[in-house]
């Protein structure tokens, strides 16, 4: 059986906390990976990605799709 893992994303009052951890059903799963981003630092986030980068998370696809979803105006209840 091949592992699973997911990223995990919450917003906690003015911080945005990252975990990836393995999915598991009715159990714990430690964190594999934890990074927690205080204020809106862009240098944060490129870090995030960078390790994401690493972890195998393709990155710079997810980007291009962002961009091209950022004029998108289906996704005005996202705002």
């Amino acid at each position: 059986m091949v592992e699973e893992e997911i990223l995990i994303v919450k917003k906690e009052k003015d911080k945005i906390k990252f975990r990836v951890c393995n999915k598991e059903t009715n159990k714990w799963s430690p964190n594999k990976y934890e990074k927690i981003i205080a204020n809106k630092d862009y240098n944060l986030l490129a870090y995030l990605f960078y390790d994401l980068e690493n972890m195998g998370y393709n990155i710079s696809q997810a980007y291009m799709k962002f961009k091209e979803l950022k004029g998108d105006p289906s996704l005005f209840f996202l705002k």
